[in-house]
């Protein structure tokens, strides 16, 4: 018994690891295609990365919940791995609307403090990285 649980277990590691790989790469290809055409001014780039993704992953949960068309490890492949590599926004985004539908009062507190405090969070970093290595 405890060896299938391993087994299982390394199976839903490699699932996100290989997952997570082909994502981290889609996601560096496709914003930097999208980058050099739309030019520096704007992260055209990052937001076509977070649009498509946002999709991906709608697309791959919609179709787990309402359809029952994925696995567990095809989900944890798909939208843990690659949809998750590709851009945490697709997760934020989907969380955001399934806790609007519920509770929608959590759900726009969620959003605010996740964009005030991801932000923030980028400012500290930043100021500490000039701290460590100004």
């Amino acid at each position: 018994m405890a060896q299938t649980g391993l087994l299982d277990q390394a199976r839903d590691w490699l699932a996100v690891a290989l997952g997570g790989g082909l994502g981290a790469l889609a996601r560096w290809r496709l914003s930097d295609a999208v980058q050099r055409r739309g030019g520096p001014y704007f992260p055209w780039g990052t937001l076509a990365v977070n649009v498509v993704g946002s999709f991906l992953l709608g697309f791959i949960m919609g179709a787990a919940v309402r359809g029952g068309v994925f696995s567990r490890w095809q989900r944890l492949l798909l939208a843990t791995g690659f949809a998750g590599a590709f851009t945490t926004f697709s997760t934020f985004m989907y969380e955001s609307l399934v806790l609007l539908a519920r509770e929608p009062l959590y759900g726009a507190a969620s959003m605010v403090a996740s964009l005030v405090l991801g932000m923030l969070g980028v400012y500290l970093g930043i100021v500490a990285a000039g701290v460590v290595y100004g």
